[in-house]
């Protein structure tokens, strides 16, 4: 009885002291915060600090190196595109006002057609329904830009984590698993070793398929002769890492643009888009996402239906890394049952 009261004190404090840690951490997330984006930004930028140590650097020169090349990819991005950039926006800005005035004058055309009575309340009732649609997605866009950009100071500090995390990123691994047993230890690393595989895997084809589709956007924006067409592919292949919504944030202002030069070119811009949006969505993303990850296209396509029914936006953004990890430790746990 004695030892049982002592279990179950043991376990009363464990829970006392857990509870009490997660209060702790959660009054100091805005601390966190900061911390997070330096071990992301440091889980990208191992990798290559590894490549130069085997080279035989040092691990604070490869550190410095890294952020020395970073800065310098950067900086020339800056100076040969932000000119052309700007040029661009300053002329879209011209424009805007005209592409406004054509948009009102067809709303005005369309408004003043004599149609039947129910066929214009269906027509009322659904461009409510997608004016709301709209919003409610822009305004979800817009809230987690804010959201980030409030933790401006984090970013700014993840930097400067992330080159002290570099630098001892082998005592901080080892740190965590020393907390483990001997034999789980080892175990542990190596299904975090598949893991981190398949996590950049995952990254590299996500990333590729983003710069695919804003290749494709903007060859064919000037092809057409469409205005702009280097922001269009910028805007399209930053938009498509937003699963959804990305490709009709994407795509409205390239259409929009080509409105300003005919409505066949605009009608011709948006077949573009919708024909590159169906081989990314059904090719490129099965295709190359599959192959990375070792999973079958029409598995692809399963988890990221079941991810945007279960969970929204979130639900497709993380669906595919976490039936991929969840594929890896399964088959940890059935190799560890196995024995």
């Amino acid at each position: 009885m004695s030892l049982l009261n002592n279990r179950g004190w043991r376990s009363i404090l464990f829970l006392v002291v857990a509870a009490a840690t997660i209060y702790f951490l959660y009054r100091l997330r805005e601390v966190l915060y900061a911390f997070s984006f330096g071990g992301i930004m440091a889980y990208f930028l191992y990798r290559p600090v590894k490549a130069l140590e085997r080279r035989g650097l040092a691990r604070l020169a490869a550190i410095l190196l890294i952020y020395i090349l970073s800065a310098a990819c950067l900086g020339a991005l800056a100076y040969w595109m932000v000119p052309a950039i700007a040029i661009e926006v300053g002329e879209l800005g011209r424009i805007y006002p005209l592409c406004v005035e054509d948009i009102q004058r067809l709303l005005a055309q369309l408004d003043g057609m004599a149609k039947p009575e129910r066929l214009q309340v269906f027509i009322d009732d659904n461009l409510a329904r997608l004016e709301a649609g709209v919003y409610n997605a822009l305004q979800h866009f817009i809230d987690t830009w804010y959201h980030l950009l409030s933790r401006i100071l984090a970013l700014i500090f993840a930097p400067i984590l992330a080159f002290y995390i570099l630098g001892d990123w082998e005592k901080i691994r080892d740190s965590f698993l020393n907390l483990l047993p001997p034999r789980a230890r080892v175990q542990m690393r190596s299904l975090f070793q598949e893991v981190d595989r398949i996590m950049v895997e995952f990254i590299k084809g996500y990333f590729l398929i983003a710069v695919i589709v804003g290749l494709l956007t903007g060859v064919w924006a000037a092809l057409l002769g469409v205005p702009f067409p280097l922001i269009i592919g910028i805007v399209a292949g930053i938009t498509n890492l937003v699963p959804y919504f990305g490709p009709i944030l994407g795509g409205l202002p390239a259409i929009a643009l080509a409105w300003t030069v005919s409505l066949r070119l605009a009608a011709l811009m948006a077949l573009g888009i919708l024909i590159i949006q169906q081989l990314e969505a059904n090719l490129f993303t099965p295709r190359i996402i599959g192959k990375k990850l070792g999973m079958h296209p029409l598995s692809i396509i399963f988890v990221l239906l079941a991810g945007g029914t279960l969970f929204g936006l979130w639900g497709v953004i993380l669906a595919l890394p976490a039936a991929a990890v969840l594929k890896v430790i399964l088959h940890w746990a059935h190799l560890k049952i196995a024995e």
